[in-house]
């Protein structure tokens, strides 16, 4: 079985990242529709919910003669990205005017065929940045000019202090929007410190520094070696410093287990020495359970459509291209190693069914329904097989069908089935028909007679509507048979009976006709544990089977011989055989070796009833043949 994982689509990423605390838009067409803008966004450019929809520069009426509109134009042109670093803006915020410095990436989003689908704009302010770098440049020249004026070196760096203050306190803000825990170790005394977040997580107390071990301690036992093996990795030179690792810890007060994923970098000297190794740590236990149970959830469902011989399949509708599972394809009989895409489902497929098929397909795109459909398709092997498919369609963003998604499953044997169940009733209303007809004539021509009756006629009449009497019940005992089959009715007298004397006494009817020897050979002595009226019945049926598929073969071999812990009896004629195509079937339910009604009489039942006795007996049934030299029908029954 395979697994398969499923990946985000491009419009489930987009999604994602307009939850992005990094300002995030996105937007269409040449006039530069703003279609989606995430909070951050919409602060840059002080403006409302209320403008999207619209053409940016109508949105943002302040961008009027700055090159940014043309940019997007470009990127929307050729989908090449565009990204600039400390470019300048002007913005209307508050009102008023105001010039402000971003980072930003123009990034053109395509389609498959290689068309601009829409542009993402990521974009951060790094006014303060640019600030502080420029206010850093004034510093530095004043400095070598002014070398002497100590006073403003001592302001300068107090509006440094404040301006690092400031960023701690951003990068602190982050850290607590993200929910990460935060350590810094020290290699060299083996000791960290952490924030209260992280503290908790491991279960520590709230300390100025800790022993690396404490921290250790927690992590579970399978993956404890795998962690210090990784930190001491990172704070090898060799290695760059990157740590990225996921874990789970055990809080040693709340027993709790947590999934985290450590991230960090580690710092070296000149003599290529850690100094320190600081990073952060994710609580991922929940998307770690939701990507299990996903994957739990499509292993069942891959088990499931295993299990029902269920295919699978992926159209896209532009294309033709087909992606199919195994048991796809083996419903089709196509190779598994080779491709199977639309054009070769429909050279499969009899031409009789395509407009059929053609019609079903173009009305599920219409009305977004289930597309189903039963047809014929023959295999390279020349054999006909039916299919029974169902798909939905799949949209795109503008409302076009681009993918058919479903399932296909092989429905030959049920329409064998029915079939075969339909030949039944036909072939059982005709053999009902015969007998009773000669019935009615028979009593008919009596009850012309009762007043007087003729000598040689009256007995005739009377044994002819008794062999009808026989024939009606013979059928009606075989449908009953049946019936009691299939609600779990047939119940077995068991007693220790003598299985040759059963096969030498039992078809005294073929036995009285003088047409045919019944020849019994085997092991006198054998007993079995068995219903002896069904085993009779059994016995019956396959000599009655063979009397009418083997009429010329005047000689039926009876014999019995034990086979381990069983009794195998075999009934064998010299007729004309059994096609191997036919061999497996034999005992099923409505199936006839000839079910034409033509050539033979009866209702095709006796070796169904047969096969069920045996299995009810615990044995087994089967049949051997070769064409042209005849067939031996044969069962087991445990001793």
């Amino acid at each position: 079985m395979s697994t398969h994982i499923n990946h985000l689509s491009s419009e489930d990423l987009l999604d994602i990242l307009l939850l992005s605390h990094n300002a995030t838009a996105i937007y269409t067409g040449d006039d530069i529709i703003v279609q989606s803008a995430n909070d951050a966004m919409l602060k840059f450019w002080d403006k409302g919910k209320s403008i999207i929809g619209l053409p940016l520069i109508q949105a943002v009426p302040s961008l009027k003669g700055q090159p940014f509109i043309d940019m997007l134009k470009k990127v929307w042109h050729t989908g090449n990205t565009i990204e600039g670093v400390d470019a300048e803006a002007v913005l209307e915020v508050d009102g008023l005017l105001q010039t402000f410095y971003y980072d930003f990436s123009y990034r053109g989003i395509k389609n498959p065929d290689g068309s601009t689908r829409c542009i993402l704009h990521t974009a951060t302010d790094v006014t303060e940045r640019y600030l502080s770098k420029a206010r850093e440049k004034l510093l530095n020249d004043e400095l070598i000019i002014t070398n002497r004026q100590l006073n403003r070196s001592q302001e300068n760096l107090l509006l440094m202090n404040s301006n690092l203050a400031q960023s701690e306190a951003q990068l602190q803000f982050a850290i607590d929007a993200a929910s990460l825990g935060t350590w810094d170790l020290n290699p060299v005394t083996n000791k960290f410190s952490g924030n209260d977040r992280l503290k908790l997580w491991f279960g520590l107390e709230p300390e100025e520094e800790i022993e690396l071990t404490k921290a250790t301690d927690v992590i579970a036992e399978s993956d404890k070696m795998r962690v210090i093996a990784a930190i001491q990795h990172a704070m090898q030179f060799a290695s760059g410093g990157d740590y990225d690792v996921e874990y789970t810890i055990i809080n040693p007060k709340s027993q709790i287990p947590r999934i985290v994923k450590a991230r960090g970098k580690a710092l070296f000297n000149i003599d290529n020495e850690a100094i320190r190794f600081s990073g952060t740590l994710q609580d991922i236990t929940e998307e770690r359970k939701a990507r299990e149970e996903l994957t739990e959830t499509n292993q069942r469902l891959q088990l499931a459509l295993d299990a029902g011989k269920f295919g699978s399949y992926d159209l896209d509708l532009e294309t033709g291209e087909m992606l199919c599972t195994e048991q796809c394809k083996l419903n089709f009989g196509r190779p598994l190693d080779k491709p199977f895409n639309f054009p070769d489902l429909m050279d499969v497929i009899l031409p009789e069914y395509h407009k059929f098929i053609d019609k079903q397909i173009k009305n599920a795109v219409k009305h977004n329904t289930v597309y189903n459909a039963e047809y014929q398709i023959r295999w390279p092997d020349e054999s006909r097989h039916w299919i029974r498919a169902a798909g939905k369609p799949r949209y795109n963003e503008q409302g076009k069908a681009i993918r058919m998604v479903g399932v296909t499953y092989d429905i030959t044997e049920s329409k064998m089935n029915e079939q075969r169940k339909d030949d039944f009733i036909s072939i059982a209303s005709h053999e009902l028909k015969t007998p009773v007809t000669t019935l009615k004539s028979s009593l008919q021509l009596l009850n012309r007679m009762k007043d007087d009756p003729s000598p040689e006629m009256l007995p005739k009449l009377i044994e002819q509507s008794n062999r009808s009497m026989e024939k009606i019940s013979s059928l009606i005992n075989d449908l009953l048979n049946v019936s009691r089959m299939n609600e779990g009715q047939l119940h077995l007298n068991k007693s220790r009976f003598n299985i040759s004397q059963l096969l030498i006494q039992c078809c005294s009817h073929i036995r009285a006709s003088d047409k045919y020897d019944l020849i019994f050979d085997g092991d006198t002595a054998l007993e079995v544990l068995a219903d002896e009226d069904r085993i009779d019945q059994v016995v019956v049926n396959l000599v009655n089977n063979a009397v009418k598929y083997a009429p010329n073969s005047p000689r039926i071999y009876l014999s019995v011989a034990m086979e381990g812990d069983t009794a195998k009896i075999s009934v064998t004629d010299n007729g004309p055989g059994i096609l191997p195509e036919k061999l497996p079937h034999l005992f099923n339910r409505y199936y006839r070796a000839d079910y034409s009604g033509i050539q033979y009489s009866g209702l095709g039942l006796g070796l169904y009833i047969s096969s069920e006795i045996v299995r009810k007996h615990g044995g087994k049934i089967g049949a051997d043949s070769e064409v042209g030299k005849g067939s031996t029908f044969w069962f087991t029954l445990p001793l």
